[in-house]
């Protein structure tokens, strides 16, 4: 029975993460932003090489677009399948993603079932098919997917080298580690969860032995050497994707402003635990029905939290939030544990009711987690349903399709960005890429603070031809707007944009 329990809950998160699996990159996603970024790395591999270590992308002015990211590994997969299947084709992408998910699930199941009791296994299993962080990266074109199956696969690989002292589950473990690193750099805080439960099983003499050392190497080293290389591009061509152009790191203002922990707070809570579904984790660290899985998840989070702290400018921010999804795992952990607390009170109900108030008091606490269960895995339905409704930049989609026909396939275009700085005055990633990939143009973003004539001249001199100006970006800045309706004619106009050609109207002010 427990058997087909679990294919049913497999089923059930794969019918979740198949929704919009078969969409292209059009806008109709949340993250269309990086997923752009991801697509345009993908082209270029394609039109420009396969070199797996030099990745392109799209906003790269007048200069060749090599760019400092994470190990683009779904990117080249990506455009290795156009080189087979003759031509671009954006959800081959999606489907990798969707697969990487799957073998996700799966190895969720096994950890689950290897840490709790078949009934908390369930629960856990099924609190993870349905959690919307690991839905909402499930399909999408950007690494978190592939990260996160490296990531659980890595804890479960780890746990398995230390029960069995096994060769092959050790490799497993420093490959994965190895491969979620490269995917994602900031993965590399399970590391502390594996000293954590290195030192309680084996002690602190276990830090000597030339094994642990051999995997810290394994683990370490590929990442430490492409993240080395891609350093090396953002200092030479000035291209990043949120890595060297974003200031992520905590500073003295965190002891002072409480938006970093509110915001950390606040998305954990939402996003990930559900507030039924924490109620639930709370009485399987209290109860430990299955100590040895609470141990794990308390490990796990404690490096999570370690990590958040440490980069709380980012993992604070509501657009960060998948990056909030290394937390479902042991998060499921506690909920199963919780879980299985729940149901073993739930089989003596009726003999509690007969011990007086005290069974009374209970039975009536083992109902409210009961329904907390059940609440939490609602909450998670509905923002599962919310993720399932087309939503996201449509419009601006539909726009650069329109656009694209009046720009001369080989004219370098301008596009506006996000905020140059956070609140704090700290540098932000503001390149755009999403009107570049749709528009299948190069070019050049402006940043929200350095809108000016002077500045829009400074990148025609730079063989900037047209300018693909959001109307909200404009709106936001109406001396900017009305300087450009005066100096530069309009092309084409949607609801959402104009493309300005970067040539004086006629009596302006060159």
């Amino acid at each position: 029975m427990a058997v087909w329990a679990f294919v049913a809950i497999f089923l059930l998160g794969a019918g979740a993460r198949a929704v919009d699996v078969w969409r292209g990159a059009d806008g109709a996603v949340r993250d269309s932003w990086r997923e752009c970024d991801i697509a345009a790395v993908a082209r270029n591999f394609y039109r420009e090489g396969m070199n797996i270590l030099y990745p392109r992308i799209d906003w790269r002015g007048e200069g060749p677009g090599y760019a400092e990211m994470e190990f683009p590994l779904l990117p080249w997969m990506m455009a290795a399948s156009y080189e087979v299947g003759g031509g671009v084709h954006e959800v081959n992408g999606r489907v990798m993603s969707y697969l990487f998910s799957l073998a996700t699930l799966l190895v969720f199941f096994s950890l689950a079932r290897r840490l709790l009791p078949w009934e908390g296994a369930l629960a856990a299993s099924l609190f993870f098919a349905l959690s919307p962080l690991s839905i909402r990266i499930s399909n999408a074109l950007q690494s978190e997917g592939l990260m996160f199956l490296g990531y659980v696969l890595a804890a479960y690989a780890f746990l398995r080298w230390l029960d069995e002292d096994s060769g092959a589950w050790f490799g497993v473990a420093a490959a994965a580690t190895a491969l979620a690193i490269l995917a994602k750099a900031t993965a590399a805080h399970i590391g502390l969860l594996f000293l954590l439960l290195l030192l309680e099983r084996r002690g602190r003499s276990a830090l000597r032995a030339p094994r642990v050392w051999a995997f810290a190497a394994i683990a370490l080293l590929p990442g430490i050497l492409w993240y080395l290389h891609a350093r090396g591009l953002w200092l030479r061509y000035g291209n990043s994707l949120g890595v060297s152009n974003e200031s992520h790191w905590v500073g003295r203002d965190f002891f002072t402003d409480p938006t970093f922990i509110l915001g950390i707070t606040r998305l954990e809570l939402l996003r990930v635990w559900m507030p039924a579904g924490a109620l639930v984790a709370a009485a399987g660290v209290l109860a430990r029905p299955a100590p040895r899985a609470v141990r794990t998840a308390l490990y796990w989070l404690a490096g999570i939290g370690i990590y958040y702290l440490a980069a709380a400018r980012t993992t604070g921010d509501s657009w960060a939030v998948y990056y909030h999804v290394v937390a479902v795992p042991p998060a499921a952990l506690l909920f199963g544990a919780g879980a299985a607390w729940v149901m073993r009170r739930i089989r003596v109900l009726p003999a509690s009711l007969e011990r007086g108030w005290a069974g009374i008091g209970g039975a009536a606490l083992t109902v409210g987690l009961a329904a907390a269960m059940a609440l939490a895995f609602a909450d998670m339905l509905r923002a599962d349903v919310r993720l399932a409704r087309p939503h996201g930049m449509r419009g601006q989609y539909a726009c650069a399709q329109s656009f694209a026909r009046h720009v001369p396939e080989d004219a370098l275009i301008l596009a506006t960005g996000g905020t140059c700085v956070d609140a704090s005055g700290r540098p932000v990633a503001y390149n755009a890429s999403y009107m570049f990939y749709w528009m299948d143009r190069k070019g050049f973003n402006i940043c929200r603070q350095e809108r000016s004539l002077e500045k829009v001249r400074s990148f025609v001199a730079r063989g900037a031809k047209f300018f693909v100006a959001e109307k909200r970006a404009l709106d936001g800045d109406p001396a900017f707007r009305d300087a450009m309706l005066r100096t530069y004619p309009i092309v084409a106009e949607c609801p959402v944009a104009y493309l300005f050609r970067l040539e004086p109207a006629p009596g302006a002010a060159p």
